[in-house]
């Protein structure tokens, strides 16, 4: 009997598989009136969200998450479309200044399939206004992330 369990539950996994497409990738970029940044994003087809862990690399190094909610995908031609969204961001600084960003977000990006949609290209802005929280509270409305990534889909 635990066999014939162990069985069904290997092949129930291995049916679902296919049935949800996980895009992961790297994507780099910079911060306008701030610094270079790095990140690995992942995001699942069936959901309209993509999330990141990122890292900014300015006087201090500076690790966060991002998570976006894409409101339209729509098609410009072919494979090629773009799409805005909103979402929210955090990061944490480490090192001598010890602060927290917290905040939305607001983009718009262009994204383009290739071989197969196996790889999946886009260019995207974002505005992050938020707070920052280190030695008190300060609003911030100026940071302005623009990356450029790519994702692999399997």
């Amino acid at each position: 009997m635990k066999k014939l369990l162990s069985m069904l539950a290997v092949l129930f996994v291995l049916g679902t598989v296919n049935v949800f497409a996980l895009g992961i990738g790297p994507q780099g970029g910079y911060t306008v009136n701030g610094a270079p940044s790095g990140a690995l994003t992942f995001k699942v087809a069936s959901a309209p969200c993509v999330f990141a862990v990122n890292a900014d690399f300015g006087d201090t190094v500076a690790i966060g998450l991002t998570a976006d909610w894409w409101i339209a995908n729509p098609k410009i031609e072919g494979t090629w479309g773009y799409y805005y969204g909103v979402g929210l961001a955090g990061s944490i600084n480490v090192g001598n200044n010890n602060a927290l960003f917290v905040g939305g977000r607001a983009l718009l990006g262009t994204n383009v399939f290739l071989i197969n949609k196996f790889i999946e290209l886009y260019l995207q802005a974002a505005w992050q206004p938020g707070i920052n929280i280190d030695n008190g509270i300060h609003p911030t409305f100026s940071q302005v992330p623009l990356n450029v990534g790519l994702r692999f889909w399997f």
